[in-house]
């Protein structure tokens, strides 16, 4: 498998979560000490992985309010074992894009920081 497609692989895994509201699935694809940090509706949010999926199970999965999937991968930098990627998805009727940092560790890539905007 190619390091593109590996990284599409993982970022497919985070779609999956958030859309189904898996916080397992989550977990999977990010590292335990990543750091998510974004603005919600005018207030910073600025935390560990453990409080981002204590936030995301206190909101309303957009599969169980009946959104579409509506998620895309917009654009991979790949530089040895270090990536960048962005992404736009649709999340309780607001449309985020998110900088997502990877880094290749132990043969598998991760969600190492998430930085994140919406509309």
């Amino acid at each position: 498998m190619s390091e593109l497609h590996a990284i599409e692989e993982v970022i497919l895994q985070y779609f999956k979560g958030l859309h189904q509201g898996d916080a397992s699935l989550l977990r999977q694809v990010f590292l335990p000490a990543a750091v998510i940090c974004g603005y919600y509706e005018g207030e910073l949010v600025n935390v560990e992985l453990p409080g981002y999926l204590h936030i995301l199970r206190n909101m309303s999965a957009p599969e169980r309010i009946g959104e579409e999937f509506d998620m895309s991968l917009t654009a991979i930098d790949l530089i040895g074992n270090t990536a960048s990627v962005r992404t736009r998805y649709l999340f309780e009727a607001l449309n985020y894009v998110d900088h997502l940092s990877l880094v290749k560790i132990n043969g598998e890539w991760k969600i190492v920081s998430k930085v994140f905007h919406h509309d």
